[in-house]
């Protein structure tokens, strides 16, 4: 969240990108897929899962305008919201992967701590082990966007020309990025630390701008469309020019998509679209936690490997974890901390 964590509902006009929550879904999905396909030695499943994190950056820097742009709250009650709506399930996947992580437990305690406050592990200790946030590694991009978006609310109601300005310096600085690392790949660890807070503040200045020159634009595509050419962009093998593939569709087919998006979904897809964004953020949050409780269940009955079995089992389970979760545990949390 996001990646891809905001849902998509405006405080104006109450109204819902459905078209776009459902694009969440799949890119959560595709983030799983992507990862799993890391962890089991296949890196062609999903070659390019890692742009959807892109794709939320982006569609983050739409939903924020959308909700807050004209709204009148100050900068500590809109971080007090974003919190509440991040943090439940930051909590508890911290908290479980204290339980599941094997290697330097001795270094539990402290990571714990880091992580339920949200503090990127960017020091070098002697574990040797890199990412920012060790007891749930997919959780650098929450980090990313909750800071993304505390800098941009001061900035909300930035001229045109200002922004514009800002996207343009950051094009080349982007595109010499994308070549030198063979594409656009970084956030998780040390190392790439700083390259990733231009990654998130292009994506993210790219989705607002969408939401700046939408009224502008008749773009509209069909829901099922879009998702079809979000997982075909993911699904893509690496080639030898990925870096342009990579910048392309960060600078170019993603902003397009969700100006394409706007279009709410109706009926049974609409329904789905719905089903699909509620699911995305637990989804995303949760499915290195559920791998892992997985994992321990598979080895202690005596599995070995990654076997396709295995995979094909562990991937709707977690998809129901996320979604009991989500029903069970987040959901009413939420609603409880709004009300206090």
């Amino acid at each position: 969240m996001g990646r891809g964590a905001d849902g998509l509902q405006a405080y104006e006009t109450r109204r819902r990108y459905e078209t776009l929550d459902g694009l969440r879904g799949v890119a959560a999905v595709g983030v799983m897929l992507y990862h799993i396909g890391s962890w089991t030695g296949r890196p062609w499943v999903v070659a390019h899962g890692y742009l959807a994190v892109d794709f939320f950056f982006c569609l983050s820097g739409f939903v924020l305008a959308h909700a807050y742009g004209r709204r009148e709250i100050g900068w500590l009650g809109f971080m007090r919201q974003r919190l509440v709506r991040l943090w439940p399930l930051i909590a508890v996947t911290m908290l479980a992967g204290a339980t599941v992580i094997i290697q330097h437990r001795e270094h539990v305690p402290g990571w714990l701590g880091l992580g339920l406050l949200m503090i990127p592990r960017v020091w070098v200790d002697d574990t040797g082990f890199s990412p920012l946030f060790p007891l749930n590694p997919p959780a650098w991009s929450l980090f990313f966007e909750l800071v993304v978006g505390a800098a941009w609310f001061p900035l909300r109601r930035l001229g045109v020309m200002g922004h514009v300005l800002m996207i343009v310096l950051l094009i080349p600085v982007m595109a010499y990025v994308a070549h030198g690392m063979g594409g656009v790949l970084t956030g998780w660890d040390r190392g790439t630390f700083v390259i990733s807070f231009l990654r998130t503040i292009f994506a993210f200045l790219l989705g607002w701008g969408c939401y700046r020159v939408q009224a502008f634009t008749e773009l509209a595509v069909p829901a099922w469309v879009l998702a079809v050419m979000l997982a075909v962009v993911m699904c893509v093998p690496w080639t030898p020019l990925n870096w342009l593939y990579d910048f392309v569709c960060v600078s170019m087919v993603f902003p397009l998509m969700v100006l394409a998006g706007r279009k709410d979904s109706d009926g049974f897809l609409g329904a789905l679209c719905r089903v699909s964004g509620a699911i995305s953020y637990p989804l995303y949050a949760l499915h290195w936690l559920g791998w892992e409780l997985m994992l321990r269940l598979f080895r202690a009955i005596g599995g070995k490997g990654y076997p396709l079995g295995f995979a094909a089992v562990a991937i709707p389970v977690i998809l129901a974890f996320a979604w009991a979760v989500l029903k069970y545990y987040d959901e009413p949390v939420r609603r409880r901390l709004r009300r206090l």
